[in-house]
């Protein structure tokens, strides 16, 4: 983890002297990104079963806890593949559709991959049980319908900004201590 941590700070220390965008200084920068996220990789990797599930229990538990997590009512979230080694967010995704269930105005949208580049939708849904099914990465997104046969609403298409997007991430970032990215739009 000390590799990592001498890394970060010096993709830190380049990226606060860049002066020049299209100059070598970004390559640099992409270069140690690269490295970054490597080292953290293999780091992530050779965490104990036990030791990610005690950090993935410690990150929700702060998320669930925080007042602009509480106070958000329109959420892009991801569901969790622990193939991937993302943060589990079972019990955040518990909570939301809970709290859709029995909130006005709450909606919960979640991703969908739609082709090889990865360009995704975010897509409303209800519950994990009937609205979510595996594609063929094994990992769990919205069926394009609702359980009714309607299109399911898309964020782009919502007629009410979001409040929140938590995003999976690889490392640390210097906004978020935790492996999960959270955006708060006021």
């Amino acid at each position: 983890m000390q590799q990592v941590v001498q890394l970060g700070r010096r993709l830190v220390t380049t990226m606060a002297t860049l002066n020049n965008p299209a100059g070598t200084a970004v390559e640099v920068v992409r270069q140690q990104k690269k490295a970054l996220r490597t080292v953290v990789r293999r780091e992530l990797r050779n965490f104990s079963p036990e030791a990610k599930r005690e950090e993935d229990e410690a990150i929700q538990k702060h998320i669930l806890s925080a007042e602009w997590y509480q106070n958000s009512k329109r959420i892009c979230a991801y569901v969790s593949c622990a193939s991937l080694r993302e943060v589990d967010t079972s019990h955040i995704m518990a909570d939301l559709l809970e709290k859709q269930r029995r909130t006005a105005g709450m909606k919960v949208y979640v991703p969908r991959i739609e082709d090889k580049e990865s360009h995704m939708r975010m897509l409303h849904i209800t519950n994990t049980d009937d609205d979510l099914i595996a594609n063929y990465m094994n990992i769990l997104e919205p069926t394009l319908l609702d359980s009714v046969g309607n299109p399911r609403e898309e964020v782009m298409q919502a007629t009410e900004p979001l409040d929140l997007l938590l995003l999976p991430g690889t490392f640390p970032s210097l906004i978020f201590y935790y492996r999960i990215h959270a955006f708060v739009f006021d």
